[in-house]
């Protein structure tokens, strides 16, 4: 019985009862020992005794030992499957004792009675049972040991077993009635004392050990909650199906707590009733009793007004408005806490035992977590059904984000540029409001590149692919780029045939070859080439932007499509970036069916392929 399938198959047992028990095999194996002991002590005995002792019996006694440790060592190997707190296994264990016992009684008749030294072979037992069994098991050991011994003396007494006498173990003079009485009573002193003195160490020993583990247990309990709230959170943050999201908590809400059921509760648009969002263990009969009351539903109304909410027996509290469908159910012990999001309650959230208990503070803690991962899944989906609901969501994020942000900022940019008029600034402040002004510059392109980004994420609700003539849709483009390596200066060089079109959106393709050209420029040194082709397929357009910049590491070459990564050779040149431009290039070409590759040598430079289905095809 391996050590390692015992801590796997018992884990409500401490350690130190799996790895005693686990050793229940061993037991089994050391007894082979015991054995061959009786039967090496019976032929020394005799040799030693010259002719006065026959070692027959004791022969037959260690083969015996040998004959039901067989049957122990097949039954041992089944037993992994029951466990060591059942009743099987609490059986082998008194079976092993008892037919020892009955071997050791045999033993020390044959060895010349109480005189003899074998039965404090019975101490060794009285050890196995203080470690396995418990302290009142252990004393009853004791006294059945002590009356065994007693049982033997007085049937050797009254000459219904007639003592074996052995000169070489018990000396040339027996004990007599009394002296007989005295050892036995000497012996049984002596099993009371060995069992208070082990067991004084195993109680304690076993306390500090339950201990340990209740510790153990309350830590990977909270590790298993910890690891589900962020699996939560996961899961919260991945997917906008509100469904899937508050069925997964409702779910884990029951584990966790280890109930029958858990279940979700919204609040309506009138606020005068829950509807059932999401529900684990309830049957639909249950669910299917209509939707609660909150005037008729105390435990309801008193969540959402922010307070935790106990029941021990729904069946007979007032404050549970479906009592009678609750008890059909088997739903006893409830606990209700409210779903909150944003300073208010949106609804509620319950678990129900099957049973009457009472509900700690960490269990209504942790629930009361999980009620917020509901009630974030619940604002993010709303958020975004009003965001896809919304007719032009383009304008909506230039109205917000440009008035809420790129305002203040190019105000706060404009008053910094004023400063040098107001007065003589030294060389310090000088330096601290143009770092400033970098900053804001910064800023204001970062704003511009989070709206492209979420121009490019937005779901094409609405929108189809339409002809984009390239060169119409990328003059303003170009005409940048030009001026931008004129001022560097790089070569720029462009080959585009005024027949050149895609099927996309002409915004989401001018964004794309300003993003391209824009890095190519940047990224090249002075003297450098960028060159822009473009070429006409049956089936798809092919656009390349090549550059004889800074190139990019092989390592980097995916992540550069991630957003906000900048590689360090990126960096080093002191140009401003924020490490989207890239990532919005490929969002924008794979939303209209196309794909970008890119193919580089660090020093030598960079060229972007951009594949679009040509509006031809």
């Amino acid at each position: 019985m391996e050590e390692v399938g015992a801590s796997c198959a018992w884990p409500g047992l401490i350690p130190l009862e799996r790895e005693l028990r686990a050793r229940l095999a061993w037991f089994v194996r050391l007894r082979w020992a015991a054995a061959a002991a009786i039967a090496v002590g019976a032929w020394g005995t005799a040799r030693a005794a010259g002719g006065q002792f026959a070692p027959l019996p004791m022969y037959m006694v260690a083969a015996a030992v040998a004959l039901y440790n067989v049957a122990f060592l097949a039954i041992t190997g089944r037993l992994a499957a029951y466990g060591p707190g059942s009743r099987a296994y609490r059986g082998v264990i008194y079976a092993q004792i008892g037919l020892d016992w009955i071997a050791l009684i045999c033993l020390v008749h044959y060895a010349g009675g109480v005189d003899s030294p074998v039965p404090l072979a019975f101490t060794f037992h009285l050890i196995i049972g203080a470690i396995l069994l418990s302290r009142i098991a252990c004393y009853v050991q004791a006294a059945i040991a002590a009356a065994m011994l007693a049982v033997l003396v007085g049937v050797e007494h009254a000459g219904w077993w007639p003592r074996v006498q052995v000169p070489v173990l018990v000396g040339s003079t027996p004990c007599s009635g009394a002296g007989c009485l005295f050892r036995w009573a000497v012996l049984a002193g002596f099993f009371v004392v060995v069992a208070y003195l082990i067991t004084s160490i195993t109680v304690a020993v076993r306390r500090d050990e339950e201990a340990l583990f209740a510790s153990e247990r309350a830590l990977q309990q909270s590790y298993r909650e910890m690891e589900t709230l962020y699996e939560m959170g996961r899961v919260v943050n991945a997917t906008l199906d509100l469904d899937q999201v508050l069925g997964r908590i409702a779910e884990n809400g029951a584990q966790l707590l280890g109930v029958k059921a858990c279940s979700i509760r919204l609040l309506e648009q009138d606020g005068q009733h829950l509807r059932i969002g999401a529900a684990y263990g309830l049957s639909e009969r249950y669910l299917a009793k209509g939707p609660v009351a909150v005037d008729r539903s105390a435990i309801d109304a008193e969540a959402l007004r922010g307070q935790t909410v106990q029941i021990r027996d729904a069946s007979r509290d007032p404050r549970f408005q479906y009592g009678e469908e609750a008890r059909l159910e088997g739903i006893r012990a409830v606990l209700c806490v409210p779903l909150q999001a944003k300073g208010r309650t949106i609804g509620s959230m319950r678990v129900y035992a099957a049973e009457e208990r009472e509900f700690s503070r960490s269990e209504a803690n942790l629930l009361r977590n999980l009620a917020n991962l509901g009630a974030a899944a619940i604002e993010n989906a709303r958020a975004y059904a009003e965001l896809r609901a919304l007719s032009e969501e383009r304008a909506w994020f230039a109205r917000v984000t440009h008035h809420q942000l790129r305002a203040p900022l190019a105000a706060t940019k404009s008053m910094l540029e004023a400063l040098r008029y107001a007065g003589p600034l030294t060389a310090k402040q000088a330096e601290f409001v143009e770092r400033c002004g970098r900053r804001i510059d910064e800023l204001l392109r970062m704003i511009r590149d989070l709206l492209d980004l979420a121009a490019a994420q937005r779901p094409l609700v609405g929108r189809a692919a339409e002809p984009v003539r390239l060169a119409e849709c990328l003059r303003t483009a170009l005409a940048t780029a030009a001026e931008q390596a004129e001022r560097k200066p790089v070569a720029l060089e462009v080959s585009l045939p005024d027949t050149a079109a895609v099927l996309a959106d002409g915004d989401d393709v001018e964004r794309v070859f300003s993003n391209l050209l824009d890095n190519a420029i940047k990224y090249t040194p002075a003297g450098g080439r960028v060159r822009f082709v473009v070429e006409e397929g049956r089936r798809e357009l092919i656009a390349v932007v090549e550059d004889t910049g800074i190139g990019i590491e092989p390592a980097d070459q995916d992540r550069v499509f991630k957003g906000f990564y900048r590689t360090e050779a990126a960096k080093a040149t002191g140009e401003v970036g924020t490490g989207l431009g890239l990532s919005i290039v490929a969002r924008l070409v794979e939303r209209w069916g196309g794909r970008v590759e890119l193919h580089s040598e660090p020093g030598r430079g960079s060229r972007f392929t951009v594949r679009l289905p040509a509006a031809a095809a």
